[in-house]
């Protein structure tokens, strides 16, 4: 009869100490994960904006596939118009498709925890997503030279009005233009203008004038967005105002480190409207505000009054960046010089966009309304007059000319807009604006944000265009799109948000699971270990003890651990003198 091999207690119990000691490494590995987080430090690592992160250079060069498509309003009854037999008839047509490429140059880390940088924009014609050929394509629209500097002078006094339309009517020039497409985009040339850019060649340095040409004429704008360590120190000013020098040292230790100021400044952003926040604008071409919309500096006598949150530029964004862990309850003010103002946006749902979680943004539905008694489109109003409900006026980055913007087909506007021209038809699955986020990441997955260029007419001391007295005629609208991220990003995004988590917790789960069956079967092993025989026999402890609870593979290895030794120990026996 073959009797069973043990191993002596002191043998054991080394064994004992070795499994135990293995379990609660397991369950110390475990804890460290939950801790540390490897998946938000690789996160944070990747996606901060640094000096050569991945985040700051995909940023200098977005990858990204950015469409312009352009729809051109054609007028296809301006005779009966003119003769007061009909109401405004526009034809749609279109879309003619600009591919826009952005690279933000003399990308600067400044000393006080913001960046700098010129954003220099290009589009290049699409023909194989376009319509038609722009430069061949004709189109009947209003001359926006002579109504516009016929209605800017109405603004003035009714005298330049006259004097105006004086000297506008020896040049014989006609209401409305038949050209092509491109030349209304990217300009003709208008004997006004030509004359203006001749007199005024500081403020008119065009000799053109298209509408395209003028909504993306950039310039080079330096711009200055706050970086998270910006944020802080201003966090870290506003609490040292807020309190007196006895509470200084008790507070310095409880919100200056990086989590509380990081915290605070969450906590601000829901009490606030106008929070600055991490990647927000600082300065544009040196001032935290719009000059054109009445901002002055700071150290101006009036500027407690005359700067709003209408005018003021801080807090809002540039559009291709947002700040992490966007929230539900978050209002963004979106700012490109085309537009002329901040446009707001306001989460409207959530969902899945190539498989990834994502937030749905909207262009607010009083994005572009002005009352004089509120403080954020106060601004907007010229004179205690303020344009109808859907119309944002862009007369000040125009030259005055009387020219509005809007959502596509006067979306979202007063309905009198829509109804005084046929051939509009808004719907908001054509029309509306809208931002696609990822929300930890604060990055615009897609986006379509469309607008519509009108040209204002007010030209009641000229007989001969009575009909287009207090008229919006839409010119064109155009859609900026970012259709999707590219492969390589989205890749990132899933890796980073939705498998490495689970990846994470798992490891987590098993890692505990692990060490609790470890320490379990060395709890039974010690309770074995004091019965009479004090024996070890690690067949038994293995293969009868809390180890069957492991996944199978690592319990077989386990198991021809226990065989293994029974081996050895079996050979020392027979081998001893």
């Amino acid at each position: 009869m073959t009797t069973t091999p043990v191993i002596p207690l002191d043998a054991g119990r080394k064994r004992i100490v070795r499994l135990g000691f293995l379990g609660m490494l397991f369950i110390v590995l475990g804890c460290v994960i939950v801790v540390l987080n490897p998946t938000d430090l690789v996160v944070n690592n990747m996606l901060s904006m640094n000096e050569g992160s991945y985040l700051h250079r995909l940023w200098k060069k977005p990858p990204l596939e950015v469409f312009i498509s352009i729809y051109v309003f054609n007028v296809t009854n301006a005779d009966a118009f003119m003769r007061g037999k009909e109401k405004m008839k526009v034809e749609e047509l279109g879309p003619y498709v600009y591919q826009e490429f952005l690279e933000n140059h003399n990308s600067t880390f400044n000393a006080n925890g913001t960046l700098s940088f010129t954003p220099i924009r290009r589009q290049v014609f699409v023909p194989e997503r376009s319509v038609g050929d722009p430069r061949h394509d004709l189109i009947i629209v209003p001359n926006i030279a002579y109504l516009g500097v016929a209605s800017a002078a109405y603004r003035m006094s009714a005298w330049a009005s006259i004097a105006v339309a004086a000297a506008l009517k020896p040049l014989g020039m006609s209401p409305f233009l038949n050209i092509t497409v491109h030349d209304l985009l990217w300009g003709y040339e208008d004997p006004l203008v030509q004359v203006a850019s001749t007199l005024l060649p500081n403020i008119i340095h065009f000799k053109k004038i298209g509408i395209l040409d003028r909504m993306f004429d950039d310039g080079f704008d330096t711009v200055t967005i706050n970086l998270p360590e910006a944020v802080q120190k201003l966090r870290k000013t506003k609490i040292v105002a807020d309190v007196s020098e006895e509470e200084l040292d008790s507070v310095e230790e409880e919100y200056f480190a990086g989590d509380a100021l990081q915290i605070a400044a969450e906590e601000e952003a829901e009490e606030t409207d106008d929070p600055i926040r991490n990647y927000s604008i600082d300065l544009w071409n040196g001032s935290p505000g719009l000059a054109h919309w009445g901002y002055v500096g700071k150290d101006h006598w009036d500027a407690e009054r005359r700067n709003t949150p209408c005018n003021t530029l801080q807090g809002s964004y540039d559009g291709t960046v947002f700040p992490r862990n966007i929230s539900k309850t978050e209002i963004f003010k979106v700012y490109r010089k085309a537009f002329c103002r901040t446009l707001p946006i306001a989460f409207e749902r959530e969902g899945m966009h190539d498989g990834i979680k994502a937030y749905w943004f909207s262009i607010q539905e009083n994005a572009f309304e002005s009352s004089v008694d509120d403080p954020y489109t106060s601004c907007y109003c010229r004179n205690g007059n303020c344009l109808p409900k859907g119309l944002g006026d862009l007369s000040p980055c125009w030259y005055n000319i009387p020219v509005a913007v809007s959502l596509p087909h006067f979306y979202k506007g007063d309905p009198a807009l829509s109804e005084a021209i046929e051939g509009l038809s808004p719907k908001k699955e054509l029309h509306d604006a809208i931002i696609i986020m990822q929300p930890q990441l604060g990055i615009p997955m897609t986006a379509s944000i469309r607008v519509q260029i009108n040209l204002l007419t007010n030209v009641k001391f000229i007989s001969d265009l009575k009909p287009l007295d207090k008229t919006v005629i839409p010119l064109i609208w155009a859609q900026m799109e970012v259709e999707k991220l590219t492969p390589d990003i989205v890749m990132l995004l899933h890796l980073l948000f939705d498998i490495a988590p689970y990846l994470q917790t798992g490891c987590v789960y098993l890692l505990s699971l692990l060490g609790v069956s470890l320490l379990a079967t060395t709890a039974l092993m010690l309770l074995y270990s004091r019965h009479a025989t004090l024996e070890y026999d690690p067949r038994k402890s293995i293969r009868y003890s809390t180890v069957s609870m492991i996944p199978f593979p690592l319990r077989k290895e386990l198991e021809k651990y226990g065989e293994a030794e029974i081996r050895r120990e079996a050979l020392l026996i027979e081998n001893e003198p």
